[in-house]
């Protein structure tokens, strides 16, 4: 019988009662806080001393739910990845006042290296998420790298803790979804060019009226952004069809 492997989060080694603390949607609060946070605090090992070395970065996300990230090779976060690629991802709505009563997720896993034969379309799904990004997209030591989950720790707020979610509940699954998200590009286009459409969807997930954009669609939600706010609407039920998809954008309207 294979031995267990060690959690890359080590439990805290004390008990907490559950009766103790607030509770919380967290799946739900861990996917929103994934896809809606424009930036994220990226830690890495450095190679000669040990010490973290922490950073800020943009955050984008591929269609089943998984985080990556921009680097240009000359950084020192570059640097570290490539001689430790085991890094923490620290999301929070930061600049929305105190960070202690907001939700935070923290992701642990390794950075791998988005090859050149996804490159083009990770690099359009960045550029949807941050169109200024096209300013350092274009250098020549520009770099994708996407997190491969392997610990998952949300906090949502004051007394609101769950060590309990995994990697796979953060995940979105693609499976028979293919006709979606074969014309998912072509709606998102469809959809932006009905005016005041994306504002309609941005005002149903809770945002206030502005110039929103349609990013990204997935059988769970549809992600929105604007100059400086993201938002994610989530359908009441799965979609995995444009049909369905219309049908669930007919019944959000009402």
């Amino acid at each position: 019988m294979p031995e267990a492997q060690s959690p890359v989060i080590t439990p805290r080694g004390m008990k907490i009662e559950p009766s103790a603390g607030a509770p919380f949607e967290a799946v739900r609060v861990s996917k929103t806080v994934l896809h809606t946070c424009r930036f994220a605090a990226l830690a890495t090992i450095d190679p000669v001393s040990g010490y973290p070395y922490t950073t800020v970065t943009n955050i984008a996300i591929e269609h089943d739910g998984t985080p990556f990230f921009f680097a240009a090779r000359l950084t020192l976060h570059a640097r570290n990845i490539e001689a430790d690629n085991r890094i923490s991802l620290t999301l929070a709505p930061f600049g929305k006042g105190d960070a202690l009563t907001e939700p935070r997720l923290t992701l642990v896993g390794r950075a791998v290296l988005i090859q050149a034969d996804e490159f083009e379309t990770a690099k359009a799904a960045y550029l949807a998420r941050y169109p200024k990004s096209k300013l350092y997209l274009s250098l020549p030591d520009t770099l994708l790298f996407r997190l491969q989950v392997e610990g998952v720790q949300i906090n949502g707020g004051p007394a609101r803790n769950a060590s309990n979610i995994t990697p796979v509940d953060l995940r979105t699954d693609l499976s028979g979804t293919d006709a979606l998200m074969a014309g998912a590009a072509d709606e998102i286009k469809r959809l932006n060019a009905i005016k005041g459409e994306a504002t309609r969807l941005a005002s149903l997930a809770g945002k206030k009226a502005g110039t929103w954009k349609i990013t990204s669609i997935d059988p769970e939600g549809i992600s929105l952004a604007a100059s400086s706010d993201l938002a994610r609407l989530w359908f009441a039920d799965r979609v995995e069809t444009l049909n369905q998809l219309a049908k669930a954008l007919n019944q959000d309207s009402k």
